[in-house]
């Protein structure tokens, strides 16, 4: 890590002012020219920690995302100039870096058809044909939410573990799911019969901008800082994980380890005191199971189910056959806050903070995910003593329980 950070630390101090006095709205010609020798030679690593200092000013994250694009805009010239690493050195990293290839041909596809549509005095029948191959291509592009789904819940755990200026995550985060408003908001115009142009244009400029601005921020600034700091032996896991999650626009490729074994800081593997046998029995209180008999029942439950130790560490999530919402195991052990998007973060802080002060033993959220209706269901969780040890999570589609009516005696 010291290519990275070895006299980095006036740099990241004027950045952070930089940014600062881009976001109390000084004048940016004068800030750039104060700023002038940290912007020239800036690296990947000083913009990481930038980012991390301003997320914990507890900023509005909006200025901020307004600032930093702002900002990359001026350290563009200096990022692009420094040398990025191999990333088909990591397979997992290269499975990323392939995904991007491919939607920059599809993002690139596109533009004649954007240009097309903006025409004066087109027919309004090739218009709308237009249009909908616009939306067609939209669609597709929304098959990307794999990659985004990929960092957020297998790389951005492991990189918490390894990086302790992880601020840029949460804002990343954020970028992602602008793009997936951009996406669902675009459709839903084209769709409308009176299609509102301007608006159509707005959007698909900031889908274009959000889209090619993450590739450029992935590539140019984190993978470049994480690349010799997460252990071969961990990127192995990821790519494991990924063969589980899927691919964006690439075919599945074969499996490729790099590490040859596991190694612990003193050179030996830890031991952590665990019940692996199937048939170990399990005292449950009311009864006793096998220990697969338990992982089977808990998976068979058709609810998603997340526990969250008394620490907001989570520890256990199950498996049914077809989840609501994606979990890999890179969370399990990771701060819950950090699994969830910055917009709803403080919701959850606030949950938490209930559930341990004993104001509040359970909460409901319900909502709509297209044709599905989820309800999501929290429990604070208490030992015989009262003591709080943890919150379970369960949410289930319960739109066949919503049109339940009368009565069902028998079977079909």
């Amino acid at each position: 890590m010291s290519e990275f950070i070895n006299n980095t630390e006036n740099r990241i101090n004027d950045l952070t002012a930089f940014v600062n006095g881009l976001i109390n709205k000084e004048k940016g010609s004068e800030l750039i020219k104060q700023y002038a020798d940290a912007i020239d030679h800036v690296q990947p690593f000083d913009v990481v920690a930038m980012v991390d200092r301003l997320m914990k000013q507890n900023l509005n994250i909006e200025e901020v995302k307004s600032a930093v694009n702002k900002a990359l805009n001026m350290l563009y010239k200096g990022l692009v100039s420094a040398e990025i690493p191999d990333y088909s050195a990591i397979p997992f990293l290269g499975s990323m870096v392939r995904e991007n290839n491919e939607l920059n041909h599809r993002l690139m596809e596109m533009r004649p058809l954007i240009k097309a549509f903006n025409q004066k005095n087109m027919d309004v029948e090739a218009r709308q044909d237009i249009l909908n191959e616009i939306s067609d291509r939209v669609f597709e592009l929304q098959q990307f939410e794999v990659h985004y789904v990929k960092k957020e819940n297998i790389l951005f755990p492991y990189i918490e573990k390894f990086l302790k200026e992880y601020g840029c995550l949460p804002l990343m985060w954020a970028y992602h799911d602008d793009i997936r408003r951009f996406a669902k908001e675009i459709i839903e115009i084209i769709d409308n019969e009176n299609t509102d142009l301007k608006r159509l244009n707005r959007l698909l400029g900031d889908l274009f901008f959000v889209m090619y601005a993450i590739r450029f921020r992935e590539e140019y600034i984190l993978f470049p800082v994480i690349f010799s700091l997460i252990p071969d032996t961990v990127w192995d896991e990821m790519m494991k994980q990924s063969m589980e999650e899927g691919f964006a626009f690439i075919e599945k490729p074969d499996l490729v380890t790099i590490a040859a074994e596991r190694k612990t800081k003193n050179n030996e593997t830890q031991q952590v005191a665990t019940i692996t046998d199937p048939n170990a029995v399990l005292d449950m209180g009311t009864g006793l199971l096998k220990l697969e008999q338990a992982v089977m029942m808990l998976n068979h439950l058709p609810v998603d189910m997340t526990f969250v130790d008394e620490n907001d560490e989570v520890r256990y999530f199950s498996t049914p056959g077809h989840r609501i919402f994606p979990r890999s195991k890179a969370i399990i052990g990771r701060l819950v806050e950090n699994c969830h998007p910055p917009s709803s973060v403080h919701i959850v802080k606030e949950l938490l903070d209930a559930f341990k002060a004993g104001t509040k033993t359970k909460e409901s959220f319900w909502i709509q995910m297209g044709t599905k209706f989820i309800l999501i269901q929290y429990f604070a969780v208490h030992d015989v003593n009262g003591n709080y040890k943890g919150t379970l999570e369960v949410s289930q589609d319960i739109s066949e329980i919503k049109m339940l009516e009368g009565e069902k005696r028998l079977m079909d």
